[in-house]
């Protein structure tokens, strides 16, 4: 019964973790479209599809943003950037 216990506490603190997350992300709105084109074009880089399908796939699994930035070789606000575009286009 112990084993259960701890598991269904480990489950939900990993919920818990990914709403507080999902809601940080709601609070910092994504620059708009216009505000991202006045930065100068060598400032932007374009994130690759392979690595959008890899960040959307890790955060999905439940690891933190910092982990989700580590392991994608990209910066907290790019991978928020990319699922804040996943979330806007409904998917």
């Amino acid at each position: 019964m112990t084993l259960t216990y701890m598991q269904d506490i480990y489950q939900l603190k990993k919920k818990v973790k990914i709403l507080e997350e999902e809601f940080v992300i709601q609070d910092d709105p994504v620059p708009s479209v216009k505000d991202q084109l006045t930065v100068t074009s060598n400032d932007i880089e374009p994130i690759h599809e392979i690595l959008e399908s890899q960040v959307l796939s890790l955060y999905s699994q439940g690891l933190t943003l910092d982990q989700v930035a580590r392991q994608a070789s990209l910066t907290k606000e790019q991978t928020i950037s990319v699922i804040e575009q996943q979330r806007l286009r409904g998917e």
